[in-house]
């Protein structure tokens, strides 16, 4: 039999055993959840609600970063324009 076979063979055996027992973990989860009477919920997939939380998260980032650079120009005022960022619009 050939080396390259045996090697794939026993890797799908090991991917196989592996994800086997990440199922078993996840289902185990998953019960003990509903036995406390937890409520399971399921991800929704909305692309339309992703690029918008995608959006708004570009947003707050842009907002604090120039945030940041007037706390940061304040830190540095000495009486001077020396050493102070522009902040972008």
């Amino acid at each position: 039999m050939n080396i390259t076979i045996i090697i794939f063979i026993a890797g799908l055996i090991v991917f196989t055993s592996i994800s086997n027992m990440i199922c078993f973990f996840l289902g185990a989860k998953i019960r003990q959840k509903v036995d406390k009477g937890e409520t399971l919920k399921l991800p929704t997939i909305n692309p339309i609600e992703i690029y918008r939380e995608h959006q708004e998260r570009k947003e707050v980032d842009k907002e604090k970063e120039k945030l940041d650079i007037i706390l940061s120009n304040i830190e540095k005022y000495d009486g001077t324009s020396k050493g102070q960022e522009d902040v972008p619009s």
